[in-house]
This record gives C-alpha cells, structure tokens and sequence, in this order.
C-alpha cells in the first residue's frame, strides 16, 4: 500500500489580509458608480426634458404663425367657397378655418376662439374697423370713411383695405415644471400675418359678408 504525503497548504494571513481588502474596495466601487449614476441622470433627464420643453414652444410658434400667414393669403382671393364650406356668407369664418387645418389640429375645436380676423383703413392702421372671431364680426369703427385720396371706404373688407389674421394668447404649459416657474401659468403664445385686400371677384360689385 503506498502512502501519499499530504502537504498541507498554509494561508498566509498577509495575503488573505489583502483579499479581504480587495473584495471591500470593488463593493464600494459599485456603491460610488450607483452614486455617480444617479448624479449623472437627474441633471440629464432635466437637460433632456428641458430640450424637448423648449423645441415644442419654437415647434408651436412656428405652427401658428405659418397657420396666421396661409389665413391671410387666402383672404385676399375673396374666394367663394373653402373645401364644401361656403364664404359668401362669412368671409370670416372661412379665413378662420384655413387658420384651423394649418394649425396641426392646435386650433380645432373650441381653440378656434383663439383666432381673430382685423379689418383696418389706410386711415388708421392702428387700430381696427371690424373685429370677427368664431362668434362672429363687431364693427369696431365709422363706416363710411373718406379717404385723403378722396376715396370713400363703405365696407370693413373693401379691396386695399388691410386684414389681419392673428392667433392671440394661445396658453401653453411646460410638460415638465422649472423650478421658478408655476407649473399652471406656462406661456401665451401669439403670431400674427397681415395683407392689403386685393381685388373683387369677376362680376362682383360689392366685397362678401365679412
């Protein structure tokens, strides 16, 4: 029968020392990486909700200012008809419309009323002789008007009279609050598109209901 020698295998407490002290040092790496990742993405989330906040604003006023400029090429044509919708009737309610398709669906529905349509003279482009909305037109000034040319104005919609479309006060909250900032006041955004009437349709002797 042979017999093996067992050696037996000493540790030396030196080396298990410094094993002992390697497993701790790599428990608080992980433990500082889960500290610096959490400091890393709040501000990163805040940077990046801040960007998608501030692209939507510029995103919005562009819409609506585009929305005002495409209401306003359209009311000078004195067209007849939008689409189905007929605008002998009211001018205004047809110019507010194109307003609405070419807001991307900001304006639709009761934010119609955000929408305004002014008529003014050469005689005071300040301030406007006929104000329409989704509601309806208020004259807003005399009619009939001399001109200094000798020219008498007797309609608020009369070709070289001016028209402007304006998307007014249009309320828009931050998605994300800011610190400083109350999270119900958020912005008005406002855009406005402006024109000179041009002339009359074919036949036509008097410009369409407002």
């Amino acid at each position: 029968m042979i017999m093996e020698n067992v050696i037996p295998v000493q540790v030396s407490p030196r080396k298990f020392a410094t094993s002992k002290r390697s497993g701790q040092r790599r428990r608080g790496r992980r433990g500082n990486t889960f500290v610096e990742a959490a400091l890393v993405f709040l501000p990163m989330m805040a940077l990046f909700f801040g960007i998608i906040d501030f692209s939507f604003v510029v995103y919005l006023q562009s819409t609506f200012t585009h929305a005002a400029r495409e209401a306003a090429r359209f009311a000078i044509t004195f067209r007849s008809t939008y689409g189905t919708k007929n605008c002998d009737s009211s001018q205004a309610a047809c110019i507010i419309q194109v307003a609405q398709d070419n807001a991307s669906g900001f304006l639709s529905g009761a934010n119609a009323s955000y929408i305004a349509v002014n008529y003014y003279t050469a005689n005071d482009l300040a301030n406007p002789v006929m104000k329409c909305t989704s509601g309806g037109c208020t004259q807003t000034g005399a009619l009939p008007q001399a001109l200094p040319s000798g020219k008498t104005v007797s309609f608020a919609n009369q070709p070289g009279n001016l028209i402007e479309v304006v998307v007014n006060n249009y309320p828009w909250n931050w998605l994300v609050p800011i610190a400083g900032f109350s999270p119900g006041a958020g912005l008005k955004l406002s855009a406005a598109a402006s024109d000179v009437l041009g002339g009359l349709a074919v036949g036509a002797l008097v410009p369409p209901n407002p």
